[in-house]
Order: structure tokens, then C-alpha cells, then sequence
């Protein structure tokens, strides 16, 4: 069984955040907690300490980004507006609903913008397949609720050489949150919320872009979304999430296999975390869970690396 080994917390608790990693550092992306963060920090891994990035210049969580040769990309998303704003401006909406895409190249350090997507979407999830950009599900969202808009089975492609999206094959089913991961050039999609019941979901898919066709994997235990997800040694690790209630559960798919396996639960219940692989190792950062005792969540600064 795996063990959980505390490292050096996060500058910055929030959880809606993205972990890329980057040769040996990770960078930890947007989130935030009441309000939505514009902070980048990044983790090296050899020495157990955090230090600032640039600042992205769209603050964005429950969002999508990958890494494709040496830039970060980040789309979509919601950004929690400020009740001054609400109040000044008189529209009522507690979110910006983002469409756009800007990317930061590690060379220079800068963001810059790209062709947005289509439409707005928050919760949605991305990955890299064949050198293109996947931006996949979501929900269309109203401003004003978390959830009100809904489950997108939307799947949009990203060229970078082109500098232009099109639409991909939709999912079989609208879902926000999931957990996605590519390996050997297939997508692996599994949980979210959505589908006919609208509820966390336990369907795990897998799309080839050869023959544009999504097949029906081994279902996951525990039904969940916004879980963090990591690849290693052709197996995706998918850690804690929201079902049911909060999860500390990790799970563990074996492509070869097609089949689930669990491991050493996570210290903590929690939701909205990122995880990222660097080498052999795991990492695993941020996240929220809703207090018990008291109005509104947790926002969490902890970072662990998951020893398998």
C-alpha cells in the first residue's frame, strides 16, 4: 500500500486549482478560496520549497490546463465576483463564466491570449492527445449557481499550429468534473456528474482519435467528480472528490488490465484538488471541504506526495 508523506504546504490555500508539472517542479495554477486567486506558485520537488510565478491574467478555477512542449495552457472556468462588483454593478450573477484560453510560455514567463473556445464552460477538463489540445464537458452554467447550467458533453480540439479549435466527438454523456488522463495516445475519461440522473457517475471511457470512437472501460468503485488525477507506469490514480459527500478514497485503474484497485486513503476528505506526477512520485495539493460546524469551506494549503 501506498504512503502519504507531508511536504512543504502551499503558500496559498484554494482549491479550483491546476498542478502541471515541468521537468522537476510543478506548477500550481489560479483557484482560490472566497474569492478567485490570479497566484501561480511553483514547487521544486528537489528542495521541498515553494516560490512565486507569474500571475495568469485571467483569474480561473474549475478550469482546464495541460502542458504541450514548454508552454501551459489554460481554458475555460468561472471567476467568483467580488460583492463590491455585484453591488456597484447591479447584476446579480456570482460568476464570470470564461471561454477564453492564454497560455504562458515557460521561456519568457509572459501569458498571452489565444482563440477562445466556442462557448463559456466551467468544470470542464483538458489533456494533451497527438500534440492537440482536448477541452472536454463541463457546464454551460448560469452566473449565478455553481451547477445551474447543464452537464456539457461538448468536446473541443486545439491546434496549436493552426492556432484554431474545432469541435471533437461529444462524450457519451454530459458530464462536469471528471477525471481524464491520456496514455499511448488514447483518452481515458472516468466519474463526473452527470448523465440521466444528474449524480455523480461511476462509467469510465476511452476515446481513440484514429477511429473517433469512445469504448466502454471497467467502471470506477466510487462514483465522484472533481476528484485530483495522476498517470504513473500506465496506471491513473484518481484521489478524493465528491459524491455522496467528501472522499479521501484513492483508486487506481490498470490500463492492461481494465480493471480498479484501491490504496492508502488520502489524510484528508476533500474536493476541487489537483495532483501531478514528477518521475516515480505523486503529488498531491489544495482542495476544500464544507465545514460542519461553521458557514462555508475549508480552503486547503496542503501538499503531500503519495509514495506508491
Amino acid at each position: 500500500m501506498g504512503k502519504w508523506i507531508q511536504r512543504a504546504s502551499m503558500p496559498t490555500p484554494r482549491h479550483d486549482l491546476q498542478a502541471i508539472a515541468v521537468g522537476e517542479k510543478i506548477y500550481a495554477i489560479s483557484g482560490g478560496g472566497d474569492l478567485t486567486s490570479e497566484v501561480v506558485e511553483i514547487y521544486d520537488v528537489e528542495h521541498d520549497v515553494w516560490s512565486p510565478g507569474p500571475s495568469i491574467t485571467t483569474k480561473r478555477g474549475w478550469f482546464g490546463a495541460v502542458l504541450l512542449g514548454q508552454k501551459i495552457y489554460a481554458m475555460g472556468g468561472k471567476t467568483v465576483r467580488p460583492e463590491e462588483e455585484i453591488e456597484r454593478t447591479g447584476d446579480p450573477g456570482k460568476y464570470d463564466i470564461r471561454d477564453s484560453l492564454e497560455v504562458l510560455d515557460l521561456a519568457s514567463c509572459r501569458w498571452s491570449f489565444l482563440p477562445p473556445m466556442s462557448a463559456t464552460r466551467a468544470g470542464l477538463v483538458a489533456t494533451v492527445c497527438k500534440g492537440r489540445i482536448y477541452a472536454l464537458g463541463g457546464n454551460a452554467m448560469n452566473s449565478e449557481t455553481r451547477s445551474g447550467g447543464p452537464h456539457l458533453d461538448r468536446v473541443e480540439v486545439y491546434d496549436p499550429h493552426s492556432g484554431q479549435w474545432a469541435m471533437g466527438v461529444p462524450m457519451p454523456l454530459g458530464l462536469q468534473g471528471p477525471s481524464v488522463a491520456t496514455v499511448d495516445d488514447r483518452i481515458y475519461l472516468t466519474s463526473g456528474i452527470g448523465g440521466p440522473e444528474g449524480k455523480a457517475n461511476s462509467r469510465t471511457y476511452a476515446f481513440d482519435p484514429d477511429t473517433e470512437k469512445w469504448d466502454s472501460l471497467a467502471p470506477v468503485p466510487t462514483p465522484r467528480c472533481d476528484s485530483g488525477v495522476a498517470v504513473l507506469d500506465r496506471k491513473i490514480y484518481t484521489f478524493g472528490g465528491w459524491g455522496n459527500g467528501y472522499h479521501d478514497e484513492v483508486e487506481i485503474y490498470d490500463i492492461d488490465a481494465d480493471s480498479w484497485s484501491s490504496d492508502s486513503p488520502m489524510p484528508d476528505k476533500k474536493a476541487w484538488l489537483a495532483a501531478a506526477t514528477v518521475g516515480e512520485r505523486i503529488f498531491v495539493m489544495g482542495g476544500a471541504y464544507k465545514l460542519r460546524d461553521a458557514p462555508g469551506f475549508k480552503w486547503i494549503d496542503d501538499l503531500h506526495e503519495f509514495a506508491c
